[in-house]
């Protein structure tokens, strides 16, 4: 990991923890019992607010606590206004950077080791992808929950990680909730972590099925995250620096900048 990319974590793990900090020092009084339905289930510790804070810029949003007070109001929408679009630009400069080893290198392999083309290469190396993100963020995740929330089915926590990294977050299911829970405030970091592995991991495969369209010729219908496997190649801009000039078209033209 460049020095670029070490500063860039650094310094969102800041921002996460300004947000958290602000957060708890403008809602931190303990709440009153919580009634079904009502937000504030929980007293704002640092975690908890630290798990807010990554739910707020994640744009996942559960809603079991939310800010009451007129002060935390105001504090949470400048912070979201800031933050969200910090969070879009940091995840996709982590995706740029991991598109070089997680992408492009098991396409090369694939097509000098194994003869594949550039397309069938793109293909395996897609369903190949699809799969370790499913066991890595889905299912593997889901065991830890199922074992950690007593109430919850495994089902419930399929569907929660699903729904969770989808950015839904309907707020039915939340983890680190039941009274009493062993390492609550350690659960929570850990959440708030997944959550941002998580959406990396979506954003990849999300830029990957994008390129194999781009492949087969389905362009111009949707936007990605790059516009081009030369694209990918600048992934690393938002840290190293982009090159200037013109592209070529996928048509063979020119794009006049």
């Amino acid at each position: 990991m460049g020095r670029g990319a070490v500063l860039v974590a650094v310094a969102y793990a800041g921002l996460l923890l300004l947000g958290a900090l602000g957060l708890r020092a403008l809602e931190g009084t303990p709440a009153p019992p919580r009634h079904p339905g009502t937000p504030n289930a929980s007293q704002w510790d640092l975690a908890t607010a630290i798990l807010f804070a990554t739910t707020l810029l994640t744009t996942v949003g559960y809603g079991p606590v939310a800010p009451l007070s007129a002060a935390g109001k105001a504090f949470c929408m400048a912070y979201a206004v800031v933050g969200v679009p910090i969070t879009m630009v940091v995840l996709t400069a982590a995706v740029r950077r991991l598109t070089g080893p997680l992408v492009e290198r098991p396409r090369l392999y694939l097509q000098g080791r194994w003869g594949y083309s550039r397309h069938g290469a793109a293909r395996v190396h897609f369903v190949f992808l699809v799969g370790v993100t499913s066991g890595v963020l889905v299912l593997l995740p889901a065991t830890g929950f199922y074992v950690l929330e007593p109430t919850w089915t495994y089902l419930d926590a399929v569907y929660f990680c699903v729904i969770s990294l989808c950015t839904i977050g309907l707020g039915d299911l939340v983890p680190a909730e039941q009274p009493g829970q062993a390492l609550r405030q350690l659960y929570q970091v850990a959440v708030s972590m997944y959550l941002l592995l998580g959406l990396t991991g979506v954003l990849l495969l999300t830029q990957t099925f994008y390129h194999l369209a781009e492949l087969h010729g389905v362009t111009g219908i949707t936007g990605g995250i790059f516009s081009s496997e030369e694209g990918a190649e600048e992934g690393a801009g938002l840290l190293e620096g982009t090159r200037e000039g013109e592209k070529p078209a996928r048509g063979g033209g020119s794009i006049n900048g």
